[in-house]
């Protein structure tokens, strides 16, 4: 297959995606106002946004790229505990960035939920979704102690907003332990278990993904104040390296997945797919730096040198060139192993 006909492979596959969001979105709606009903109240409009886009965007890129690991569909049962997922993602997120609970308020309605007395509407809703979930769980342990990394991570994700500067290993612990265990947690709402190598595919797409917002949201976060690792790296081409390793050690964990090679190769397509954008983002910042041994101050850059405009037709172009060589390397790759019968 050459880049063109890989290019309308991706194309009938991001027009997959589109088509699904906007059926997935009403799912989202249709049990939000449910329980808003239930509970006798109506989430602030900015958090509703989040859950329905959040949802909408995750179940097509995501959720339906493991499944299909399977060779399956995810059930509506499925997605609707997606859906409560993401309230409680949304939620939390709110809880910590606003301030709107204490650290000990936090830890009880996350880990000692019984204990907890909600008041306003999205505690109530962060309570019921968090109590159903966490019944649903066939793992307890596994799963609480992904809770637990995640909890820790977004508590300590609050010292990004603070002067004092944070050094890079701490910046990437943050990174990599918040995007890692948020995606993580959603294969324990699925039907059936994940292998070790699936686990550690779900934790480092998540990672990358963290990795990628915090990439767009550069000059954002240099407004409100944010560090991230990266609006405070200082050599584009050795990030760049860095994010490479991290896509080649998915890369190869994929080739060790228990399953046949012809949905390891649409599985391959669809996370190549997403860790493209990092990659195409990064490469605007090494443009930035040119030869020189470290980039500019990126405080001192334009808002348009900083912005990434993903309509641009190079942007796109790159990132469809990223994927097609990825999954060209990926496929060599999966060749030196024995075929697992379908």
């Amino acid at each position: 297959m050459n880049i063109f006909q890989f290019g309308g492979s991706v194309g009938a596959r991001v027009w997959e995606i589109m088509s699904e969001r906007k059926k997935e979105a009403p799912r989202a709606e249709t049990l939000l106002q449910k329980l808003e009903a239930r509970f006798g109240g109506r989430m602030p409009e900015e958090a509703r946004r989040k859950v329905i886009v959040s949802y909408s965007i995750y179940q097509p890129m995501i959720i339906d790229a493991f499944t299909a690991l399977r060779g399956r569909e995810a059930t509506p049962e499925e997605k609707e505990r997606l859906v409560q997922y993401f309230i409680c993602s949304g939620a939390f997120d709110d809880f910590v960035d606003r301030n709107e609970l204490s650290p000990e308020d936090l830890d009880t309605i996350s880990f000692a939920p019984e204990n907890f007395q909600p008041r306003r509407i999205e505690e109530k809703m962060f309570l019921h979704c968090h109590l159903e979930l966490r019944n649903f769980v066939r793992d307890r342990a596994s799963y609480d102690q992904a809770a637990r990394g995640l909890f820790r991570a977004q508590a300590d994700s609050g010292k990004q907003s603070r002067p004092e500067p944070m050094s890079a290993e701490e910046l990437l612990r943050i990174t990599l332990e918040k995007g890692g265990y948020a995606v993580l947690l959603c294969h324990f709402y699925l039907d059936h278990d994940a292998s070790e190598a699936e686990r550690s595919c779900w934790y480092r797409i998540g990672g990358i993904i963290q990795l990628t917002n915090d990439l767009f949201d550069i000059w954002k976060d240099i407004q409100a104040g944010v560090q991230t690792l990266p609006n405070t790296m200082t050599d584009a081409h050795a990030f760049h390296a860095f994010l490479s390793a991290r896509v080649r050690e998915m890369m190869e964990i994929i080739g060790t997945l228990p399953v046949p090679k012809s949905r390891k190769r649409v599985f391959l397509l669809n996370m190549m797919a997403i860790c493209s954008f990092s990659d195409m983002a990064v490469a605007r910042l090494r443009r930035i730096q040119g030869a020189a041994p470290r980039l500019p101050d990126l405080k001192a850059l334009p808002r348009k040198a900083l912005i990434v405009d993903m309509e641009k037709p190079a942007n796109i172009w790159h990132c469809m060139r990223y994927t097609f060589r990825q999954c060209r390397d990926g496929q060599r790759l999966f060749s030196s192993t024995k075929p697992i019968p379908a």
